[in-house]
Parts: structure tokens; sequence; C-alpha cells
């Protein structure tokens, strides 16, 4: 294929089921598993099971016989090594049958003029150009070969062979029971793995051990062991370098082989079964699905280099003020203040809530359709206006909220990726450039800009530019006082921000750094246990009134860290996560305990996809049963409630659909989404009686919602639409 446009450039023949591959030389290696008819029909079963309801490869237990028979007919699949011509496609050279029995996968490998691999307990040499047999010798497993010499290793022996002729070179007793890796980095052989652990688990339990070897002799030059932090070793092979071992025990352990040092970084971690990837200077993290040390690990896809001089300060800097049109000394804010009709800012409320006092009628009709474009924000609602932006276009709107027509729009440096809040006149907001800013609500003129990013430096992010410290859009404003949080993750960039402004004039108060690595050494902390550890991610900020909240870390009103708060609303991947992955429950309470992990979970956790609240209950969408690890084995969907202070559920009901959208209005719960049995049949609104679950109202909406995007204000729904428009929904 073509790397930069996809594009197939040539279909080899005879490759089908090829499950390895080398380029050495101008010549393909391929190792190629025949297509039985007996492997097409189990994978036929399979699909056709992964389909059903109730499915037994759902659960571990019931999955392994299927499993094991599934194994059963793959092994008795035959086995091919070919040499292709990559640009015709001539077979040069073919072995199969005798010649592969009992091939060893991941052994095959080149170097110079020869190919090597194992089957059984022979490693096996041919020319590269042939495919003639050179030698064969029995030996442990091979693991790596290098300019002259073939190194395997098993639990007992370590042994280099001549690439030559296959004469052994030397052998030494092993160090390690179980061996994973083998490098030959710096000069030097490189074998890392386990010895055997306490108790009754695999030596993967225990600490991973790294052994450098002269490549000459064999002899022992150094042993390193690191602690022991929990948990078993990830499933993918280590990486390394000249410089360091990249380890997967926790996320990403740099193991310097120089000295021994081992620098912890749980809080990047690769992909299951394939890792990270150091390349052209930089560490490449890929997406992964683990929900260990959530609160504080990256998720999604991460280019990492070695960090600068982080160059933290604590003093406010007000340097990157800029004032606008709309900013004079005499022009003050008008505190008007926000009405009970309102839905001022992203979830309502200081605390996203989610909830109204003011009531929607359950009968509703549509009163406009604003086609806005692009991917939209939930909507916040105030001074007569709707306000909204276009995230990927970096536009904010504001919407007449009686006619649905345009008023203005106001384009920023970046993504916005959530909605402003409206305090008085003003519309305040976040951008993914590093500025702050606020605008005038009448007519969306510029009142001030300030630049909380340490640095003004972009850096490409889902295919646009962006800071490398952003700003949710959404800003919290109490009492005249603007907070907000700058930066991706206290581990990078120098670490979070926390800042407080005057909401008036953008004047800085203060700020405080949120840096988790020691700053002199850049060291992580101490991990508090196998699946939990200090550090904090991006997210909008909450408060109870008393405390401001990051996640679940605590600030007072005046911007310093405490060390307890009060049950609040939080996320455990953020607000704005709606990618709906296993582990993105939200939760009220005060600890990112793991609601979908295998450890750590707390008694009575209330969770789930989306929640709401006001003073007397919370509601919430999600599984009525959360598997230690198999998302498969969760319990069924449904609406439920919780009085508040209490552990058991007032009311709970299955609905028709994936819950997407959820607001409380006075005593009613409404919530859209797509049909869960057919999505193709479109998506519904659905009013809810708050107080015992009963369905009171169901309407059909041309499109779904964006991920948790309703406003209830002035009695009616504003909701954001999936097709890029803005819909009002009032009394008939």
């Amino acid at each position: 294929m073509d790397a930069a446009t996809g594009q197939t450039l040539n279909l080899y023949e005879q490759t089908r089921g090829t499950e390895e591959v080398l380029y050495h030389k101008g010549i393909l290696l391929l190792v190629v598993r025949s297509v039985t008819d007996e492997r097409v029909a189990e994978l036929d079963k399979w699909a056709q099971l992964e389909k059903t309801k109730q499915s037994p490869l759902y659960a571990r237990e019931t999955a392994q016989p299927f499993l094991d028979r599934f194994r059963g007919i793959e092994n008795k699949a035959s086995k091919t090594v070919l040499a292709l011509n990559p640009g015709t496609g001539r077979v040069l050279w073919k072995k199969a049958g005798t010649d592969v029995a009992g091939l060893r996968s991941v052994t095959l490998c080149a170097i110079g003029e020869r190919v090597l691999y194992q089957k059984g307990k022979d490693v096996v040499c041919l020319d590269l150009r042939t495919g003639q047999q050179l030698w064969s010798e029995a030996s442990a497993a091979l693991r790596v070969v290098c300019d002259d010499c073939v190194i395997c290793a098993g639990g007992k022996t370590v042994t280099a062979l001549s690439v030559e002729t296959g004469k052994t070179l030397w052998t030494q007793p092993a160090s390690l029971t179980d061996i994973r890796d083998a490098f030959v980095a710096g000069g030097s052989l490189w074998l890392g793995g386990f010895k055997p652990c306490e108790g009754k688990r695999s030596p993967a339990w225990g600490p991973y051990f790294a052994t450098q070897r002269d490549l000459a002799t064999g002899k022992m030059l150094m042993h390193v062991e690191p602690e022991n932090p929990g948990h078993h070793h990830r499933c993918w092979r280590n990486k390394a370098t000249d410089r360091y071992i990249l380890g997967g025990r926790r996320g990403v352990e740099f193991i310097d082989l120089q000295t021994g040092d081992v620098l912890w970084h749980s809080w990047v971690r690769g992909v299951c079964k394939y890792g990270v990837m150091p390349c052209n200077g930089l560490l490449y993290a890929p997406p992964h699905a683990c929900g260990c040390y959530i609160a504080a690990k990256l998720t999604g896809f991460y280019a990492l280099a070695s960090e600068v001089d982080p160059g933290f300060s604590a003093k406010p800097d007000q340097g990157h003020l800029e004032h606008g049109p709309a900013y004079s000394e005499e022009s003050r804010i008008r505190q008007s203040g926000a009405t009970d009709q309102d839905w001022p800012t992203y979830r309502h409320d200081a605390a996203r809530s989610g909830s109204a006092r003011y009531p929607v009628p359950v009968t509703l009709s549509r009163r406009w359709q604003a086609d806005i474009g692009g991917k939209l924000t939930s909507p916040t609602v105030a001074n007569g206006r709707v306000f909204v932006a276009s995230v990927e276009e970096h536009r904010i709107c504001a919407i007449d909220a009686d006619s649905g027509r345009s008023m203005w729009d106001f384009t920023a440096g970046a993504r916005v990726d959530s909605p402003p809040t409206v305090y008085a006149n003003r519309a305040i907001f976040g951008c993914r450039d590093g500025h702050v800013y606020s605008l005038r609500a009448s007519d969306g003129a510029l009142a001030w800009r300030l630049r909380a990013a340490r640095a003004d430096r972009r850096i490409p992010a889902c295919g646009q530019l962006e800071s490398a410290s952003p700003i949710p859009g959404s800003v919290l404003v109490e009492d005249g006082t603007a907070y907000f949080a700058a930066g991706r993750s206290s581990y990078l960039d120098g670490g979070i921000d926390l800042y407080r402004l005057q909401a008036e004039t953008g004047k800085t108060l203060s700020k405080t750094p949120i840096y988790s690595p020691d700053p002199e050494t850049g060291r992580q902390p101490d991990q508090y246990g196998p699946c939990y550890m200090p550090g904090a991610l991006e997210d909008i900020l909450t408060s109870d009134g008393q405390y401001v909240y990051l996640r679940d870390m605590v600030f007072d009103k005046q911007g310093s860290r405490q060390t307890t708060g009060k049950p609040h609303l939080f996320t455990l991947t953020g607000f704005l996560d709606d990618a709906w992955p296993h582990r993105s429950y939200w939760i009220f309470g005060t600890r990112c305990s793991i609601s979908t992990g295998c450890s750590g979970r707390d008694k009575d956790l209330i969770s789930a996809r989306l929640l709401v609240s006001d003073e007397s209950a919370i509601y919430g969408y999600g599984r009525a049963r959360l598997h230690w690890s198999n998302a498969l084995q969760d319990g069924a969907y449904r609406l439920f409630a919780v009085k508040q202070g209490e552990a058991t559920e007032a009311w709970e009901k299955a609905v028709a659909i994936q819950v997407r959208a959820m607001v409380l209005a006075d005593k009613v719960l409404f919530v859209a989404g797509p049909q869960e049995s057919d999505e193709k049949q479109g998506a519904l609104l659905m009013a809810i009686s708050a107080s015992d679950g009963t369905e009171l109202a169901q309407y059909r909406l041309d499109s779904s919602p964006v991920f948790d995007g309703m406003a209830a204000a002035y009695g009616r729904l504003y909701v954001s639409m999936n097709d890029g428009s803005l819909l009002c929904l009032g009394k008939e």
C-alpha cells in the first residue's frame, strides 16, 4: 500500500493467511498459515455467536471451550515460509511441510545474507537468496540475531550461536526463569523478564528484571532489579533504544542502560498487544482502554518528546492580557445576574447539576430549528439568547431564544469544545488556543482576551493546530471570579495551571501550578496502589460553593489545594468525552473509584454514563451491574433515581433509547438519544416523571442529540443535534 494515500499498489499471490511480514535487503519474507475450510467455518461460527444475545463468548468461563477448539483448529493448519520479490510478486523460494513443521511464532528473522527461524527445538538458518538450508542446531528459544551471533535463551541457559556455522560461541547459566525480551543495545545483550514470584501467581506478577551481558562472552555485566508496583506485566513486548529499555509494567518505565536507574511513567501506556513505539526521537503512545490510573493517565494517541524546563510559576502574569473594543474602564459589567429561567453555563450551574427549577411542559412542539453547521457543543441560555459553539469551526454563535434568528458569530483562535458561560452581559469561554475570551453578550464584541498557556506553542491535535496547554470552553464563574484550568496533564509541559480571574476585567488574581513530578528530579511521585496514583487531567471545573474541583482534586475559593472536599459530580475521562468507552462513567462522590475496574471500587458507588441531580435526588443512565473487566457481562442499561444521602435506588426504568442527553426540569426528567433496537429508525425524546420513573410523553427527533447536548430554559428545551442544527421545543 502507498503509505501516504492508502492506495493498494500490489496484491501478492500465495499470500492469503499471512501472519508475519519482514522486509530485508529488498526481499519480502512471510509466514503464511493455510486458509482451510475448517478455519473459515470456525470463524463464521464465531461471527454468528458474536451477534447472539447472551452469547457464550461473552463470559470467560463459557468462552473457554470455544477458544480451545479455535486454537486447535488454527494449530492444525500448516504454515509456509515464503520469500518474494516485492516489485514483481515473484516467489523466490518457499519452505513448507517438514521444513517448517513446528514453526515457532515470531521467530522469523534475518541478518545479512541469512534467514533464521525456529522449528521445534531446532534453530534453522537459510540462504536469503535461494532458501537453501545452511545449518540447523538444537537450542533454547531463538530470541534475537546480531552481526555475528544468534542469541537463544530459556529458563536454564543463555547461548550464542555463530550466524555463519551454527556452532556454539558461548553458553552461560540463565538468571531469569521467564524471558520476555532480548535486545542488542549499546553494544551489549540485554535480557528482560522474571524470576519465580512468591505465592501462587505466575512470574509475570513479580518485578521485571533486566540483565546486561557481554556479547562476546555472555558474562553478566549488570543486573537491574526495579521495584514491584503490583499487578502483572502488560501483554506486549517491551521496546528499547541504545539508552533505555521501555518497560510496560504499569505504564512506560524507562530503564537506563548506563546506570540501571528506573524512571516510572505510569501516567502513559501503550495499547494492548502492541505497546508503545520509540521512533524519530519521540515516544508514540497509541489509544488504550485501560482503567488503571484513569484519573491521571493519558487517553488518545500521543507523540511525546523530552520535556524542556517546565518553567512554572505561581506569580500572576498580566503580560498576556489584551483589551478589545467592548472593554473600557467606564463600561462596567451590568450585574443583572441569571434568573431561574436561564441556563447560563454548562449543565446549568457551577455544580454541573444538569437540572433547573423552572418547569418545562410535558406537551411539546417544535418552535424553531436553526442550522448552525458543524459539530456543536451543548447550549447555554441567558439574556434571551442561546449560545452554542461550532467546535471545529472555532465559532461562538448567539441565537435569539424566541425566534431562532442568528444574532452574531465570533471566531476564536482554535476549537471551542464547550459553550460559554454567560455572566451578566458577558459571554466568557476558554479556547484550545490557550486563551480565555470575554465577549459582550449583546453583539459579540471582544472585551478582553488572556493567554493563559505558559508558551504560545501549537501542536497538531485531531487534524487542527491548538495550544500545548488548551483550555476547556466552559469557564466556572462564581461571585465575580472566573476559574479554569489550562493544560492537558499534570505530567506534561509543566503541568496544569488553575487560574482565578476577575470576570469583569480579565485580571489574574492567582495561578496555582498542578505539577505532579518532582520539580528537581522529574520523577513521578509514589503510587497510591496498583490502580491509583497522584495526578490530574484537563477537564471542566465544578464547584459546590465552598470548594472548586478539578475531577476529584479539591481547591478552596482562593485556589489553594485542599486534602478533602464534599461529594460532587465528576468524571473519569472528562465531561466532554463522548466516545462511550467501557470505563468512562461519571461519578457522584469524592474519589476516582474505578466504576468498571478490577480493584478498589467504592461501596455504594453512584456512577452512570450520565448523571443529573437536584437537592433531593441523583438521576442517572447506566448499567444495572458492572463487571470487573468484561463489558459484555455488564447488566442492561436503565434510568434510575437515588435519594440524596441514600444508597438504594428509589426507582429504575428500562427505556428504548440509548440516552445521550438528559436534563431535569423541575419534576420532569427529559432524556433523548437513538433507539437501541435500530439507530436507523431515528432518535426519540422522552419525558419521565422524576418521582417514580413513569413515562409521560415521547417525541420523534430528526437527529440524535450531541452528547450531553440539552438545556432547559424559559419553559423550553434547547437541543444541539448531531446534524449541526439547534432545536427549540416548547409548549404547543
